[in-house]
């Protein structure tokens, strides 16, 4: 624990990440879902996009939790997909998108102008790599629903 925890202060001494409450990223997991809990939907999107991007190893914790909303920030991480041509941004809204339907939060394959902008964004992303784990994560979704589709790209 204590190396993990002085491992994240090496790793993140650097880190920043605008919006992110100062010292978010120090704090233990456990502290870090509690406090996770008492923010606003921008503040939690702007920690999760950092813990993802900025964090190594990335706090897929924080997917998890983000996630277990379902509803309730459908509409507005839609919106960010929409806002987004960023790789990384776009694999990260869909690996969320892709824990709702793991967690049953939210029937995100049945939401078919949804499921045909995930697949759009994850066309458009550039990065060989990036992209490969982002149609993962879309065939994660699509086999939990029985709509697997192979070639979709």
């Amino acid at each position: 624990m204590r190396v993990t925890l002085l491992l994240a202060v090496i790793l993140c001494s650097a880190c920043t990440c605008r919006g992110v409450p100062k010292g978010f990223v120090l704090m233990s997991p456990d502290k870090q879902r509690v406090e996770f809990e008492k923010y606003d939907f921008d503040t939690q999107y702007r920690i999760f996009i950092c813990s993802q991007q900025k964090v190594e190893p990335p706090e897929l914790e924080l997917a998890t939790l983000f996630a277990s909303k379902g509803t309730a920030i459908i509409k507005p991480l839609e919106s960010k997909l929409n806002e987004t041509n960023e790789d990384r941004t776009i694999r990260d809204i869909v690996f969320v998108f892709s824990e709702m339907s793991r967690q049953g939060t939210y029937e995100v394959a049945s939401d078919k102008s949804l499921m045909d902008e995930l697949q759009e964004k994850t066309n458009a992303i550039r990065d060989p790599t990036v992209r490969f784990t982002t149609e993962e994560s879309l065939h994660r979704i699509q086999t939990k629903s029985g709509n697997a589709k192979i070639g979709s790209s």
